[in-house]
């Protein structure tokens, strides 16, 4: 059984609510207001059970100008339309309005149905219908049936309902496969029951048990139970007008606008976008303020010329689009543009990036780039190159959730897409994918971090630590990156471009060389520390004995780590002293503590140790360090004793 939709369209009053009601014996029109008023103001739904065993949801949608707004609420996700059309009255300024919506979001279908037939006489009939075939004669719809009802009489409803079942096999269904997405059309609540969201399903699918968010707030809720034409079902599918009951959400919670998914998508504040415009009395600038509506969320925005400096009627452009509230979008997403005070439906699109750099400068490499994205996106089999320019865009690794979420697909599609491919590579360990010359740019980034690394440590056998590269490259917070470089560490140690040692990064073919003169220079340095014997060394005076010999501050701080990994000199807080003192030191304390269980003070301590003042702080701090004795204070003293 297929998952489909069917809308309705046609100029207020040409009858589309009274046909679904002769079709389906179902009243849409439930509101007092509509009832008073006798015009379809809210959506209506419904549906109809078929012949053959299909039944398709029904979503009735009001022709009044003023409601223009929920009329391109209810046609996002249908799938094909009813288009009214009455003899009494033939084409309306509603009718041309509807028409132009429909074709700009997509929509493949349609079947027209002449209603009010039993008013007229024959040859007005024929002279609707020439009109209506000369209104779809350079469209898409030209082949599109007519059929000739009467809601009064129930005229024709045979005929049409036939032609509803011939129509199914022709529609492609929706891809059940991608982000699973619905915009919220109602929400109430049912003693007993909790609240109830209606709404049809524009992607994927979801199930009894599943967790959706309601976005854009991000809340997680949960699914008790579905509904699906009045009937209760396990899972609802792309394609589907479903009643969902949600746990965990008051309808005080909703706004108009606001989705439920089952992915926590961000909002966009500027999106790239292809549109057109079908109004013959419009001519857009560089900068234009306008109303944007997709699904049931709408907002003021500014539109920004991108390949155009202005845009008439007929023309298309790509363009930027910058939102006043910010929507819900995943690339491919139709959307209608109306006139800032929101009079007249203007034009329409297509979002072909729903996260993009803000562009300030409208550079031939941008337009190129967008065009060939807005041809890609439009052609939807060309995944694999939807996939190259998103990678090639973000300049980085994406994780499989991230390409999801922005292609609006599955796991399997990507995967299975990828393996065509010899620009993309793919990470399986981490269900990574990254262009492959980003891949090799970054590799060459770590291969010149760890170059730059043994440049300035050339007498250390150890590289750079992973943390270390996270640092580098910016990607504490990023768990995809860091993911990303410790699987391309691996790849880099596989193809011997480095190896490990002591949990650190060195390059393959990495040695230490200490020559004459590197070592001459070493062991005039511990000389110096040497020289000092229990006084605290004076590293200025260091610095500049250093000078005389033409070794530089920079060539200093390696010799002092060097002879620290070499266990000559020992550092606290920034002090060095050769490590002969310590021990030293160290042996005469132990053997005084092994006898004076009490302890000594700091006094003591020197007069033990023959220490200076300065270097008191030093040897404690060090000897405590190494666990060798422990401190407590007493009063004014401080005590010292054998750890």
């Amino acid at each position: 059984m297929k998952h489909l939709i069917m809308g309705t369209a046609g100029h207020v009053d040409h009858g589309k609510t009274s046909l679904i009601k002769a079709l389906t014996n179902i009243d849409c029109d439930t509101h007092k207001e509509e009832k008073k008023r006798g015009i379809t103001i809210n959506l209506g739904f419904s549906h109809l059970n078929l012949p053959s065993g299909n039944s398709i949801g029904i979503v009735d949608v009001p022709g009044h100008k003023d409601f223009v707004n929920t009329m391109v609420s209810g046609a996002s996700g249908i799938d094909f339309v009813l288009f009214t059309i009455a003899a009494d009255s033939g084409i309306m300024p509603q009718t041309i309005e509807h028409l132009n919506i429909i074709e700009t979001l997509d929509i493949k279908k349609i079947i027209f149905a002449l209603t009010k037939v039993d008013l007229v006489d024959a040859e007005l009939i024929d002279f609707v219908k020439i009109e209506i075939l000369e209104l779809i004669e350079k469209t898409k719809y030209k082949d599109s049936p007519i059929i000739s009802v009467s809601n009064v009489t129930n005229y024709g409803l045979d005929h049409l309902t036939t032609e509803i079942e011939n129509i199914i096999p022709s529609i492609e269904e929706k891809n059940d496969s991608g982000i699973f997405r619905m915009y919220i059309d109602r929400i109430f609540s049912l003693q007993g029951i909790g609240s109830i969201v209606t709404g049809s399903v524009l992607g994927g699918s979801i199930s009894t048990l599943n967790e959706v968010y309601l976005l854009p707030n991000n809340k997680k809720l949960k699914i008790k139970s579905i509904q699906r034409h009045g009937e209760t079902i396990n899972t609802a599918f792309a394609g589907d007008r479903a009643a969902i009951n949600i746990s965990n959400l008051k309808p005080s919670e909703f706004e108009k606008g606001m989705l439920i998914c089952n992915e926590n998508i961000e909002k966009s504040a500027i999106a790239d976008a292809f549109i057109n415009i079908f109004d013959s009395k419009v001519e857009l600038k560089l900068w234009s303020t306008l109303l944007f509506h997709t699904g049931t969320f709408e907002s003021q925005v500014k539109v920004h010329l991108l390949n155009k400096n202005t845009l008439k009627y007929g023309e298309t452009a790509i363009v930027q689009i910058h939102f006043e509230k910010h929507p819900i979008l995943v690339n491919n997403d139709k959307f209608i543009l109306r006139n800032s005070s929101g009079e007249k439906t203007i034009g329409g699109g297509i979002c072909i990036d729903r996260n993009p750099l803000h562009h300030r400068k409208r550079t031939e490499k941008l337009i190129t780039n967008l065009t060939l994205l807005n041809d890609n996106i439009q052609n939807e089999e060309n995944l694999i190159e939807l996939i190259k320019i998103n990678l090639k865009k973000e300049g980085k690794a994406l994780s499989i959730n991230d390409l999801c979420k922005t292609l609006n697909k599955n796991e399997n599609d990507i995967k299975e897409t990828i393996g065509k491919s010899k620009e993309v590579m793919f990470h399986k360990e981490k269900n990574i994918f990254v262009n492959i010359e980003i891949e090799a740019k970054t590799i060459n980034l770590i291969l010149e971090e760890i170059t730059k690394y043994h440049k300035q440590n050339y007498l250390f056998s150890d590289g750079v630590s992973t943390t270390y590269l996270f640092g580098k490259f910016d990607i504490t917070k990023d768990k995809i990156q860091k993911d990303y470089i410790e699987v391309l560490l691996e790849v880099m140690l596989n193809k011997n471009l480095i190896k490990k040692v002591n949990n650190t990064w060195i390059l393959n073919n990495y040695t230490i060389e200490i020559n004459q003169e590197i070592q001459k220079d070493i062991d005039f340095i511990e000389k110096l520390f040497l020289d000092y014997e229990l006084q605290k060394p004076v590293l200025s005076e260091i610095e500049e004995k250093c000078f005389i010999q033409k070794i530089t501050k920079d060539k200093l701080k390696i010799y002092i780590k060097y002879l620290i990994s070499k266990n000559k000199l020992v550092a606290y807080q920034n002090e060095f002293i050769h490590k002969s003192f310590v021990n030293k030191i160290k042996e005469q304390v132990i053997l005084e503590l092994k006898t004076n269980t009490n302890g000594i003070n700091m006094s003591e301590f020197r007069q033990l140790t023959n220490c200076s003042k300065k270097t008191i702080p030093i040897f404690v701090g060090i000897l405590v360090n190494d666990k060798v004795i422990k401190t407590k204070e007493e009063g004014t003293h401080l005590y010292i004793s054998l750890a």
